[in-house]
């Protein structure tokens, strides 16, 4: 089931068109990432999914409510934390949390379950003034929380954390969303944040996405795969490659013959190789980690070390 979907949304700010028909969906309980270079398009695209400005073109839906027909009803399913949550530092974590229970009528057993799932029962009575900037990050995601939102909204969530609050940020993220099912939408220009927390990554870069792709452990999966292969007959080899159709692109690395290839085409490569009678002597697949594939979508390609 789709929480949210955006649908060719253009923006224009001026005559400068910032969005330029970018489209994705995001599951109920999916950790989605959305990843691109400071100026890419994704504090406008942010600002929209929030209801801050309106799109000039295209539709948000958001739990099955068009925000643009449907504003207050879509907006009411959504819960968002950026990068510095508003939060009144004279009252406690718990007081904060309570403001926000009693105008959204939410029982206090469900305000106390939240303060457990962001791992701050030790520190909760104590003034947010107090507080370290990992803290109030999970403070702000508690009241984002409370309102049992149906996708939550989280902008550069880790920026300015140390190394112990980003894992601890991750980690309550990704509980939060197995907990709660909400659908979770993370903007960030962090590849290390994206690759351990999100099942799915947007590319975004110029106002367009360049791909959306599934993302396994530490690997990204899309349609072409990277296969790297060892023959004696090197020359003959690189001839019968060319002439393939599965085969988009033909590189090298010392004695290895590098190949992108169609998805799921390595069987057929093997057996066009033997046909060809080309001796193969190693062959297997080379994962793409997200760094390379942010560089080739968003760089557009592999930058000189």
């Amino acid at each position: 089931m789709n929480i949210l979907e955006v649908r060719d949304v253009k923006k224009r700010l001026g005559k400068r068109e910032i969005i330029k028909g970018i489209s994705f969906n995001v599951k109920k309980g999916e950790i989605f990432g959305f990843l691109g270079p400071n100026g890419a398009g994704k504090t406008t695209t942010i600002r929209m999914l929030v209801g801050l400005i309106a799109p000039n073109s295209g539709s948000i839906v958001i739990a099955g409510h068009d925000i643009s027909k449907e504003r207050e009803k879509a907006l009411a399913s959504v819960g968002a934390v950026v990068e510095n949550p508003e939060l009144y530092t004279y009252l406690s974590g718990r007081e904060n949390l309570m403001q926000i229970a009693r105008v959204r009528k939410i029982d206090k057993n469900y305000v106390n379950k939240i303060i457990q799932l962001v791992n701050l029962e030790q520190r909760i009575d104590d003034k947010v003034k107090k507080y370290s900037l990992g803290m109030k990050q999970r403070l702000g995601l508690a009241a984002a929380l409370i309102a049992k939102p149906k996708l939550l909204i989280l902008d550069e969530p880790t920026n300015g954390l140390d190394p112990t609050g980003i894992i601890d940020f991750r980690n309550i993220v990704k509980k939060a969303a197995k907990e709660t099912g909400a659908a979770v939408f993370i903007s960030s220009h962090i590849l290390s944040e994206i690759q351990m927390v999100c099942d799915t990554v947007a590319f975004i870069n110029n106002g367009v996405i360049k791909s959306v792709e599934s993302v396994n452990g530490d690997l990204v999966k899309n349609e072409i795969e990277n296969v790297v292969l060892s023959v004696r007959e090197k020359d003959k080899c690189v001839e019968a490659l060319e002439v393939l159709e599965f085969i988009h692109s033909i590189s090298f690395d010392k004695n290895m013959i590098k190949c992108s290839i169609d998805k799921g085409a390595v069987p057929e490569l093997i057996f066009k190789l033997a046909e060809e009678k080309i001796h193969i002597e190693e062959i297997y697949k080379k994962h793409a980690e997200l760094e390379e594939r942010y560089m080739e979508l968003v760089e557009g390609g592999k930058r000189a070390i």
